[in-house]
């Protein structure tokens, strides 16, 4: 199966979680500044939330998607709202492209908020969240 990672990290914080997303699927993980391949089967794309919004580039990146990508998992990142799931998901399903039904989030260290985070906890449960999608978890 054709896997690509590809994110957007302003602080690090979800440029650790694609990390650790790439790793557990056996690929590299790249910033949104690279182009997705054609023939990808999935994508796993992870943003944050920024003062309540998924950055501008980051629409801008999925606007430029090839329609041929088979489906997109979301992973995010954020110190305050829950997720970016539904700003991310629904860019993307205006696309018309294929939303995983999973997504993964974790905190991510903003200021005085969160320190440490994402942890290593955070980075085993990104881990195994892209085993789960990807199929490639133990049964």
């Amino acid at each position: 199966m054709k896997i690509e990672v590809r994110y957007l990290s302003k602080s690090g914080n979800t440029a650790k979680v694609a990390e650790a997303v790439a790793a557990a699927v056996g690929v590299s993980a790249s910033p949104i500044g690279e182009p997705v391949a054609v023939d990808t089967e999935l994508l796993f794309l992870g943003g944050a939330v920024y003062a309540f919004g998924i950055d501008e580039s980051l629409t801008q990146f999925i606007a430029a998607l090839p329609q041929t990508i088979g489906r997109v998992a979301v992973f995010s990142t954020s110190a305050i709202v829950k997720s970016a799931y539904p700003q991310i998901g629904k860019a993307l399903a205006d696309r018309s492209l294929t939303v995983c039904d999973e997504a993964f989030h974790c905190r991510g260290a903003f200021k005085f908020m969160h320190k440490g985070r994402p942890n290593a906890e955070d980075l085993k449960d990104a881990e195994a969240f892209a085993k789960r999608v990807s199929g490639e978890a133990d049964v």
